[in-house]
């Protein structure tokens, strides 16, 4: 049997919140969780706010400290990789690319700032991928000299995944990354980035609240409740035969939206 890509073992975070009685107060963000992610699957990693599930996809990616817990990539601690090394492992696409972006920079210098900090690539070979990678996430080359602000919202989410893929990753972690955008664009990025799993043979985490999206996209899902896994499973397992309550809810309340709209 194939190792899994990606191993999780009884992560947990927890804030330090001050003091109480002379006393140190924490806050549990993320209870031990634990799961494992295979080679060109995608897992969905739903929740209400505050259930964790940004905590955890931050971590995942080294964007913040875990308390406690192990990942393993390809069957190798992540704690024993450099910050350059997991850069080309694990790439996030963030929900706001007008946050995301540096507005003083051009896509082109946007795209290329990756490759300066975990290649040795020259000057030439870096401009040359940056093109190829415009190209790859449906954008043209000329692109490269664009702002931001001079770019639609899903162009800039183009540019978005474009930084994600650029290193090579073999898995792409998207936080809520097609919350802010409206159906039709949502419906291209999403068409683009199940293209580019084909093409390159990517692992996706997919954080979100959305289950419609959710369902069209993951193989299997966990469901976040306070920090805590409540289920986990495939996706139209979950969906046909939700077991918490807590999951029943958010089909329930997800169906009822759509139906109003």
């Amino acid at each position: 049997m194939t190792a899994p890509l990606l191993r999780v073992t009884d992560l947990h975070k927890r804030y330090f919140e001050g003091y109480r009685w002379f006393k140190r107060q924490y806050k549990q963000a993320l209870k031990p969780v634990s799961f494992c992610l295979n080679e060109g699957e995608t897992l969905a990693i739903v929740g209400e706010a505050g259930s964790g599930k940004s905590t955890l996809a931050r971590i995942l990616v080294g964007a913040a400290s875990r308390t406690g817990g192990s990942i393993c990539f390809e069957g190798e601690s992540l704690a024993n990789k450099d910050v350059k090394q997991r850069c080309k492992m694990i790439r996030m696409i963030f929900q706001d690319p007008n946050t995301s972006l540096n507005p003083r920079l051009t896509i082109g210098e946007l795209l290329e700032e990756p490759l300066r900090f975990t290649t040795g690539m020259s000057s030439k070979e870096r401009k040359t991928l940056v093109s190829e990678t415009l190209v790859k996430v449906g954008l043209l080359p000329e692109h490269f000299e664009f702002y931001p602000h001079m770019i639609s919202e899903g162009q800039k989410q183009r540019v978005a995944v474009a930084r994600a893929i650029i290193l090579n990753p073999k898995v792409i972690i998207a936080d809520e990354a097609l919350t802010a955008l409206d159906l039709s664009v949502r419906s291209q990025i999403l068409n683009l980035l199940v293209q580019l799993q084909k093409e390159m043979g990517l692992s996706y985490i997919f954080v979100s609240h959305n289950l419609n999206v959710i369902r069209h996209v993951s193989d299997n899902i966990i469901v976040l409740h306070k920090g805590v896994i409540v289920e986990q499973a495939a996706t139209e397992t979950l969906f046909n035969d939700p077991q918490h309550e807590y999951t029943k809810r958010l089909i329930r309340e997800q169906s009822m939206f759509t139906h109003k709209r």
